[in-house]
């Protein structure tokens, strides 16, 4: 017997659903830290050292504009980030990560993982695996 190719309408809509239930899992376990994962992408970016600009951050992490300076102002607000006067340029703005950001960042990756194990107990190791491989494929497809 011959196996049929898969809906791609269907498999979308299952792609979505498991972001969906990642993501609120994810923010969930977080939540006493104050750090989403929205939060979570940019201050590891920053912490990173691979960005410095806001440019750069939305780039990077494939953050329209808006939605970009709207977390990095809520991330300066609190505390977790701060922008300054670049020393190269002075028009422009570096963005660093403080102290109190890189102590709750941490906190919440303790928390995400935690959350994921969870989402990840219906599957064995070997499909843990699989799954992994398989998603790392999916993503690194050159976008079009």
């Amino acid at each position: 017997m011959e196996t049929q190719p898969v809906d791609p309408a269907t498999l979308g809509l299952l792609m979505f659903r498991a972001h969906q239930l990642a993501r609120a899992r994810a923010n969930q376990a977080a939540r006493p830290t104050g750090i989403e994962l929205q939060h979570a992408g940019v201050l590891t970016a920053i912490q990173a050292g691979q960005v410095r600009s806001q440019r750069e951050l939305g780039a990077a992490l494939g953050i329209d504009k808006s939605t970009l300076v709207r977390i990095v102002d809520d991330l300066e607000r609190r505390h977790l980030l701060k922008r300054r006067r670049a020393p190269h340029d002075r028009r422009a703005y570096e963005i660093v990560i403080t102290e109190e950001g890189e102590r709750r960042l941490q906190e919440a990756s303790e928390s995400f993982r935690g959350a994921m194990r969870e989402l990840l107990e219906v599957l064995d190791v070997r499909q843990q695996h699989q799954l992994h491989e398989l998603l790392a494929r999916f993503v690194a497809q050159t976008p079009t």
